[in-house]
């Protein structure tokens, strides 16, 4: 179907509506009444729904938890799943996080990327479908959540609070192109030990991101060897450090890179840069202590080997390992872990290796956190049709379905799969700082997203 055209007709609207997706703030925060999960994400959901409505699509928003929009009739559906929430900013932005800017030819903002860009342009592929009147057999229903990248009550409140009937096939636009079939098991939990002394050391700000930022307070008198350890400290983690004198005491600084925990590989865990130094340091206290066991069963490992879970299957490869917060609090530190785990193994099995790894030392295991894994098989229907559509508009005709340890919405409900948005060669910057989308690209997420919704629903 040749849908250039009416592309060219809407792009300047599609820009407008991510920009004003993106200039609110909906980062999960406390929740206030009517708003489970604080003010911003209700305020983008809503958002979301009245860009839908003006288009003349049928809304319902579920209690600011999730919504959908409806376009078609039939006895089938498909789904299309996403999320108006997002991560954390960080520092070091070139614009305002949520006052979006196009700078050489990029949109730069938080949520760009991971999701309100990728929902945006399936909002606008529905319009143009419903301003041309091309016949569905078909229901179309886009559904929205409001904290996917916290707990997913959003979409526990929808299908299994209000009992609304889930879409017979489905995809979710909030990974990679080509398409992912699979998905490894999603397995979060904190190791967690007990401190007598005065311990200060603070990093990262979510389970599944790298964390580009970490701290820790020490005795001034280490001065002279933290100013001469910083420069080896540097090639030895990636990290760059930073010192300084505040009360009477040092706090050493560590800055990494951001990346999402699914790929550790692709970021520098400031943490760890942090650990390294300390246990070089040599303080013999309790600090000391926590950095030993740090770089002995964690440091550098990203595939869980040194903690006894190197796991690893022929269909999704190796186990991922990400650290991605440190905190101390109530007399307690506590390292937040964030496994991608192989899709032939169960989360339990990790947890098993993990605790017996842990006995004889100071560190437990706590608050385990568990998704298991899904498979679509590469002959269905849904799979075979998104990959041909793929083929079909890019031309890339030795693309080849992927299974990998992104957690999205595909995990929600039977028979989805992660389609897109990011497409090969575009840099990855969902939950990193300066996300950026590259308009130029706008074009080609169109033509992916129009065909695919077309001949799903035809």
């Amino acid at each position: 179907m040749d849908f250039e055209a009416k592309i060219r007709e809407d792009r300047e609207s599609l820009v407008e509506d991510i920009k004003k997706l993106v200039s609110i703030n909906s980062v999960e925060t406390d929740p206030e009444e009517g708003m489970p999960f604080g003010r911003g994400p209700a305020e983008a959901l809503q958002c979301f729904l009245t860009l839908a409505e003006e288009m003349g699509f049928q809304t319902e928003n579920f209690d600011n938890y999730a919504g959908h929009i409806d376009f078609g009739e039939g006895d089938e559906t498909v789904g299309i799943l996403g999320h108006m929430d997002v991560v954390p900013c960080g520092d070091g932005w070139v614009c305002d996080p949520f006052c979006p800017e196009v700078i050489d030819g990029k949109l730069y903002g938080r949520g760009v990327l991971d999701n309100k860009g990728p929902m945006a342009v399936c909002l606008h592929a529905l319009k143009i479908l419903k301003e041309m009147g091309l016949p569905l057999k078909k229901k179309v229903r886009m559904i929205i959540g409001a904290n996917e990248e916290t707990n997913w009550g959003c979409v526990d409140y929808y299908f299994n609070k209000k009992k609304i009937t889930p879409p017979q096939i489905s995809f979710t636009p909030d990974a990679e192109f080509p398409l992912k079939h699979g998905e490894k098991g999603v397995f979060q939990y904190q190791l967690v030990t007990d401190i007598k002394e005065n311990i200060v050391l603070e990093g990262g700000n979510a389970y599944n991101s790298v964390a580009e930022y970490a701290y820790a307070l020490l005795p001034q008198e280490t001065e002279a060897k933290v100013e001469a350890g910083i420069e080896a400290w540097g090639k030895d983690t990636g990290c760059r450090y930073e010192y300084s004198i505040e009360d009477g005491r040092l706090k050493l600084e560590a800055f990494g890179f951001a990346a999402h925990a699914a790929n550790p590989q692709k970021g520098t865990n400031a943490i760890t840069g942090i650990m390294k130094a300390v246990q070089d340091l040599a303080l013999g206290s309790e600090l000391s202590d926590i950095a030993d066991f740090y770089m002995e069963k964690i440091g550098f490992n990203l595939y869980g080997e040194n903690i006894g879970i190197g796991l690893e299957d022929e269909v999704s490869g190796r186990l991922s390992f990400n650290v991605g917060k440190v905190e101390t609090t109530d007399g307690k530190i506590l390292f937040s872990i964030d496994n991608r785990v192989p899709v032939s193994y169960k989360c339990e099995e990790a947890q098993k290796l993990v605790e017996k790894e842990l006995e004889g030392t100071r560190f437990r295991f706590e608050n385990p956190q568990a998704t298991e894994s899904i498979y679509v098989p590469k002959d269905s229907f849904l799979v075979e049709t998104l990959m041909e559509v793929y083929k079909d508009v890019t031309g890339d005709a030795d693309a080849e379905p992927q299974v990998d340890g992104a957690c999205s919405y595909a995990r929600a409900l039977d028979n989805c799969v992660a389609f897109g948005a990011i497409l090969p060669g575009q840099p990855d910057l969902m939950h990193q700082k300066n996300e950026y989308l590259e308009l130029e690209q706008l074009n080609m997420w169109m033509k992916i997203y129009l065909e695919a919704i077309y001949r799903l629903a035809k």
